[in-house]
């Protein structure tokens, strides 16, 4: 084994692990370590700057890649404190600096070696001078939003287990599941006084017992009863953005679609329409004046009963 901190034992994860196994095994360490739970506990809360760096190696596959090939190198280790007079390292010939993250480096050299500024062992360059604290670990969670407040792109307050001060969200208007929002600064921090990484939000859409989305489209329902349908009537719509009259006109089907213009979701894409499904309420039972009348109708237009 190389003298490479050994990132996929900070994780507790094998070397085949795959993406959703490290995601899995960082999400149970944060939320285990957080220092939100742990205050003033120093050693929670360099443990979980441990497994905070791990994993934003681990989670891209180009730098898990990077590392991987680097504790396969035959290099690997042979730059620490203590070495064989001549071996890689100071004095070597251009070798890496004494002490660096190939000579039995912690997770934190090598986050500093991949983030802090200093060139790739596989990018050229060499490592460069460090110019103060390395910036925190980027941090990943999902947030559920409602499906009103996404269409709407609403302001929202959120609740992130594991985070003690409520986070405010600007939602893009037309918002979907899926979507992933950059807080800056609102990740983990390094301990040494450099700037916090930055918060990845994961959005999801929490469906809407009135509402579906068809493209910038919203579909809502509209029940009418029998003599509205028959008749025609003068009704009150609800949209996203409230009430709206909706004139109807006599002899409206069942599951005919009317369109409110320009009422559906505003983005940069372009503006939606609002269109409403009609449902007719048919009455369960007749009394004996109802059920004549209507035997009388049917009779007129030739019905068949």
């Amino acid at each position: 084994m190389s003298g490479v901190a050994d990132l996929y034992k900070a994780l507790g994860v094998p070397q085949d692990a795959d993406a959703a196994a490290i995601k899995k095994a960082f999400r149970s360490l944060a939320k285990e370590h957080h220092p939100d739970t742990h205050p003033g506990d120093k050693a929670a809360e360099e443990r979980f700057k441990e497994i905070s760096q791990a994993y934003e190696i681990l989670s891209d596959p180009e730098k898990r890649r990077r590392y991987d090939a680097m504790r396969q190198s035959p290099f690997a280790g042979a730059g620490g404190r203590g070495q064989e007079p001549g071996a890689w390292g100071p004095g070597a010939g251009g070798g890496y600096a004494d002490g660096d993250a190939f000579g039995g480096g912690s997770v934190e050299d090598l986050f500093e070696m991949f983030f802090g500024g200093g060139g790739s062992p596989f990018g050229g360059g060499g490592f460069r001078a460090r110019r103060g604290p390395a910036k925190g670990a980027d941090l990943e969670s999902e947030v559920e939003v409602a499906f009103e407040d996404a269409a709407l792109g609403r302001p929202v307050t959120v609740h992130l287990e594991g985070q003690v001060q409520p986070l405010r969200l600007n939602l893009p208007s037309g918002a979907e599941s899926g979507l992933r929002l950059r807080l800056a600064g609102q990740g983990a921090g390094n301990g040494r006084g450099g700037p916090r990484g930055d918060l990845y939000l994961t959005l999801r859409v929490r469906p809407s017992q009135q509402f579906k989305r068809e493209g910038l489209d919203i579909v809502g329902r509209l029940r009418v009863n029998l003599a509205q349908a028959l008749l025609g009537a003068s009704v009150e719509v609800q949209t996203l953005r409230g009430g709206r009259r909706l004139k109807l006109q006599p002899g409206l089907a069942p599951g005919t679609r009317l369109r409110l213009a320009g009422q559906g979701l505003e983005t940069d894409a372009g503006k939606g329409d609002h269109y409403v499904e009609v449902e007719v309420d048919l009455p369960k039972e007749l009394d004996e004046a109802e059920r004549a009348a209507v035997e009388a109708m049917a009779k007129r237009r030739n019905w068949e009963l």
